[in-house]
């Protein structure tokens, strides 16, 4: 849609630009004089909007804080410089919606001034204006003018250039339809004799036809969330430690907290703040474009109002990458600004585009100062449907991390083992923990962490009956752990013959206190462990898994961060067919933004 009406008003541009200047050249002194007016005219039209209601608009929206709405004042004074610009427009010869349209290309979307005018607008325009404005072209409208059908034939085209042709119909009837732009056109062309009475029954039935094509066709065509990748053979963290040493491993973390996890070799981040944007009401939803820009500081087109939120996660991040060797990470800030509901395709998108092998967003809940746990923002479930969103449709490992506060303190046990920061990893077999069994070891590369790994075994009569291709996996991932990496001080490995749940968990209730960081498999596609049917029956959030859950929990009472991996799935990966029967999670409803 956007593209289709650039480039509808670009066409009419260069038209008046090539027109001014065939007039420009003409013989006759009289046409000259009027080509070189409205060349200099248009000149003149572009620099208003350019250099006066642009940076005027601008300054309106500065003071304003994130989040927030423009105030009645500002919201007139911004309808105000539109209808300036419009009237602008008509005076040399433009119709009156280029110079808001125009003004509008140069303004930044999203917050604050796009959900102000849809919030305030949306109403009296959906409601009142485009209503009227169909029912006034209808009733000029007579199918009898019609006098040869050949004339409806004439208006459809469809121009495509490698692409498929199923997507190419469709890009098609995306690209000709643009509903209300189409009637203000033709009413123009009627009001100017362009269109005599049956070319302007013929364009409007065409409108009518394709728009009743376009709203059927689109629907049927596959979820935009499925955003497929090529998986890694190991998994994503799995296939980094095969490299040779000095690789590195690209890792994508989204969310409107900071937390910065060392690492070793050279790390690339890229890292996409969430905004959280106040919802609208429901008759403007849908109505807003997801945004996704390169974070700049201090561009306004990023960042509506100084000292925000966004500005002081990536500070915390770019701290990070400055405390690390030079060269060694790189950062590369995003701010999106979408609906929770489609949130998930700018993260797989930019995931996928800059070859991330790791997905790590937030937990929607967090460790209140009196132990309670409390939603993290108002829109709680909204963000919990985003991130289940990510763990199905992600084209690379994904990692869950629950903030206890844990990471940004150096916890009491460091100064017995001369580490500052020490990692537990939890390990029940499967690829997620094999991920994150590969994850832990890459952040163990660094001298000043500690990592132990646990390995929890049911006894061997409850074994029977398992895969053994996946026993294998974990074996041969275990073994390659403790020949490469084990030296029982700063990297340990302790192998546990539990009979139950109950001795797993008192297991983990010991040794989790000792640790500032707790990691675990989610466990999705892996086969069931005997040692969790007794905790899978009470989990809450089934996005961390039985073990993450269990570690999250308020009963359990676990005060050190969690950090929950995936490896990518084989829906996500194109390997299974994605069966909604078979689709036991379901997201809670998404009605906010961020």
């Amino acid at each position: 849609m956007s593209a289709a009406l650039i480039g509808d008003f670009a066409n009419t541009f260069s038209i008046a630009g090539i027109t001014s200047y065939l007039l420009a050249s003409s013989p006759s002194e009289k046409v000259q004089r009027i080509g070189f007016l409205s060349l200099l005219t248009s000149a003149i039209f572009i620099g208003f909007l350019a250099f006066v209601a642009r940076p005027a608009i601008l300054r309106l929206m500065r003071d304003v804080p994130e989040g927030g709405l423009l105030c009645e004042a500002r919201l007139v004074a911004v309808l105000l410089t539109t209808i300036v610009c419009s009237f602008a427009g008509e005076i040399i010869g433009l119709h009156a919606t280029y110079g808001p349209f125009m003004l509008g290309l140069m303004l930044p979307g999203g917050a604050p001034l796009g959900v102000t005018l849809g919030e305030r607008l949306d109403r009296l325009v959906a409601g009142v204006l485009m209503p009227l404005l169909f029912a006034q072209g209808g009733l000029r409208l007579d199918v009898f003018k019609i006098a040869d059908a050949s004339i409806c034939l004439l208006l459809q085209f469809f121009l495509v250039v490698g692409v498929a042709a199923k997507q190419a119909f469709i890009l098609g009837l995306m690209m000709n339809f643009k509903g209300i732009t189409e009637v203000a056109y033709a009413s123009a062309f009627m009001d100017s004799d362009v269109f005599d009475e049956q070319v302007y029954a013929a364009f409007m039935l065409n409108v009518l036809l394709l728009g009743a094509a376009t709203a059927s066709v689109v629907t049927h065509v596959p979820p935009g969330g499925e955003v497929r990748g090529v998986p890694p053979p190991h998994g994503a963290a799995q296939e980094a430690g095969r490299r040779a040493a000095g690789a590195g491993v690209r890792a994508l973390a989204g969310g409107r907290g900071a937390h910065a996890g060392a690492a070793g070799r050279r790390q690339r981040v890229a890292r996409v703040t969430r905004r959280r944007l106040p919802p609208p009401p429901r008759a403007a939803r849908g109505a807003h474009q997801p945004v996704l820009r390169a974070f700049k500081h201090g561009d306004r087109n990023c960042v509506p109002s100084g000292g925000t939120d966004s500005e002081r996660i990536v500070n915390a991040f770019q701290y990070f990458v400055q405390q690390r060797p030079v060269g060694s990470a790189s950062l590369l800030p995003y701010v999106c600004i979408a609906p929770y509901a489609t949130m998930h395709d700018d993260a797989c998108a930019v995931a996928l585009e800059k070859r991330a092998m790791l997905i790590v967003v937030p937990f929607h809940q967090r460790l209140a100062i009196d132990g309670s746990v409390e939603n993290t923002t108002a829109s709680a479930g909204s963000v919990q449907a985003a991130n289940v969103n990510v763990l199905n449709y992600s084209p690379c490992s994904v990692a869950i991390l629950v903030d206890r506060g844990s990471l940004s303190v150096v916890p009491a046990g460091a100064a017995t083992d001369g580490f500052p920061h020490r990692i537990a990893l939890y390990f029940l077999g499967g690829p997620d923990d094999r991920e994150a069994l590969a994850l832990a070891t890459y952040m163990a590369e660094d001298a000043p962490i500690g990592l132990t790994v646990f390995r929890f075994l049911p006894p061997p009569e409850w074994r029977k009956g398992g895969d053994p291709e996946e026993d294998r996996l974990d074996e041969e991932a275990l073994q390659e752990y403790v020949s490469l990496w084990v030296d029982d001080h700063r990297v340990a490995y302790s192998e546990n013959l539990v009979c139950g749940s109950d001795e797993m968990v008192g297991i983990i209730r010991k040794s989790s206190p000792a640790s500032d960081l707790l990691i675990v498999g989610r466990r999705a596609d892996g086969p069931k462990s005997p040692l969790t049917v007794g905790i899978s029956d009470w989990s809450e959030h089934l996005e961390l898994g039985v073990l993450g859950d269990l570690l999250t929990s308020t009963d359990f009472g676990c005060q050190v961060s969690t950090l929950v991996v995936q490896q990518q799935t084989r829906a996500a990966a194109g390997e299974i067919s994605r069966s909604p029967q078979k689709n036991t999670e379901k997201p809670p409803e998404s009605d906010g933004h961020v």
